[in-house]
């Protein structure tokens, strides 16, 4: 699998309603009043100061954001070459796209037993 170098989508990352609201609609928020602040001020210091914050504060926010997300999604690709790596290490080669695929979906290489969840004993 090919991913793009600043690819920020993750299966860790939560994708709900609220965290949407903080990645996208508050910043979009923020910079939106602070455009109509500086239109309604008519350009003039107080509507540039207020634009210049509101903007600011917005694109802060969606920056860490982002940031946050290629920091999580560069976990989950370390996570993916040490899973190659051994593979690597049992097979003498790397693994085939097909066979990460495999593994991504089925949770175990291909013409391996699927690992099975430690006895507790109950």
């Amino acid at each position: 699998m090919v991913r793009h170098r600043f690819e920020t989508r993750s299966e860790r990352l939560p994708a709900s309603l609220a965290v949407r609201l903080l990645r996208w609609w508050i910043p979009s928020t923020l910079c939106l009043i602070g455009t109509v602040l500086l239109l309604a001020e008519g350009f003039n210091t107080l509507g540039s100061s207020a634009f210049g914050g509101f903007v600011g504060a917005g694109t802060s926010i969606w920056l860490i954001n982002f940031l946050w997300r290629i920091g999580v999604s560069g976990d989950d690709e370390r996570e993916h070459e040490a899973r190659d790596r051994d593979y690597l290490a049992r097979h003498g080669r790397w693994p085939t796209a097909q066979e990460r695929a495999h593994m991504a979906q089925h949770g175990h290489w291909p013409g391996e037993r699927r690992p099975q969840p430690p006895d507790t004993g109950h």
